[in-house]
This record gives C-alpha cells, sequence and structure tokens, in this order.
C-alpha cells in the first residue's frame, strides 16, 4: 500500500519509526540532487542532505497538513543550502546535468555535447538565477512555490527564471550554430 506524505508525517508524529524510514527513502534522491545541483560537491551534498533530514525530524512538529510536504521539505534544503553557502563563502557549480528523456534518436556524443553546453551554460548564471532554473525545471516547482521556499518576492523568481531563459538561449544558441 502506497502511503501519502501526510500519513507518513502522521505516523512519524506517533512515532511510527518505520514511517520515518518510507519518508526519507522517498524523498532523499530528490533532495540530494537539489542540493548536488547547488553546491556541485559530492560529499557536501551527502552531508547537507543528512542535515536536511535531521532539521526536517526537529521541525516535524511544525509541519501542517494544509502545507504541500515537498514545497516544506526543500524550504528546509534551501535553507540548509544558503547556510552552506554562507558559511563556505564560494561560488556554487553544476556537476551533473540530468535529461529526464533523452531523444532516443539522439548519439551518445550528441547528448554529451549537449549536457556539458547545458552545464557550461549553468555555472554562468547568478547563484540566484541558477537556484531558480533548478527548482523550476529539474524539480518542476512553480514561481510560487520557489518564492515560498526562499523567501523571495514573486516578481523576483519571475525575473530571475526570465533572465536566466534569456541567458542561456543565449549562451546555448552560440554553442549549437
Amino acid at each position: 500500500m502506497e502511503y501519502s506524505d501526510h500519513e507518513l508525517v502522521r505516523g512519524i508524529k506517533g512515532g511510527d519509526k518505520s514511517a520515518l524510514e518510507l519518508l526519507v527513502r522517498r524523498w532523499y534522491p530528490r533532495i540530494y540532487g537539489y542540493v548536488f545541483k547547488l553546491t556541485g560537491h559530492e560529499q557536501d551534498a551527502y552531508d547537507l542532505t543528512q542535515d536536511v533530514f535531521i532539521a526536517m525530524m526537529q521541525s516535524i512538529g511544525s509541519y501542517t497538513p494544509w502545507r504541500k510536504f515537498d514545497s516544506w521539505l526543500f524550504t528546509i534544503a534551501h535553507n540548509k543550502c544558503m547556510d552552506y553557502f554562507r558559511f563556505r563563502q564560494k561560488i556554487v557549480q553544476v556537476e551533473d546535468t540530468v535529461f529526464d528523456r533523452p531523444d532516443p534518436a539522439a548519439s551518445f556524443e550528441d547528448m554529451a555535447a549537449v549536457s556539458m553546453s547545458v552545464k557550461a551554460a549553468l555555472e554562468k548564471l547568478p547563484a540566484a538565477q541558477r537556484e531558480a532554473v533548478i527548482l523550476h525545471y529539474f524539480h518542476q516547482f512553480t514561481a510560487k512555490e520557489i518564492a515560498q521556499m526562499t523567501n523571495t518576492p514573486l516578481p523576483t523568481v519571475k525575473s530571475r527564471l526570465r533572465a536566466a531563459r534569456n541567458t542561456l538561449s543565449d549562451k546555448l544558441r552560440e554553442d549549437f550554430e
């Protein structure tokens, strides 16, 4: 039987350790992927992902069921990443770009070239724009959800997405002309 996130949270609040295990197993890959794309460092991504789930457990009592669980969890991940960047004070790099549905007719070399071009273009974006792109295009969050997660005004998020699309479009057009 497949349990909803809300049912699992209710179980965790009731002390059900198996509910916690199921919830972590369900969300670990997406949170790790998000953190890794922002930090660009495998070990830091593992550590931060652990921190996200520890913070989730510490604040699970404050989670309310009318809020989307994924937005709440990604808000925790965002805050942990921002703490990391403040602590490290360094520029982030995206190490991997994953395509959900590669063109089956494309050769491996073509896909690799596109992947490298996208990676290079993403790395040139300012950190705030890169994060907006990753949350929107890789994790399918709406601009409104991103604004709530990052505590950023909605017009600012929309502006970041628009600027990032323009920059990426220009950069990728140069690469493939």
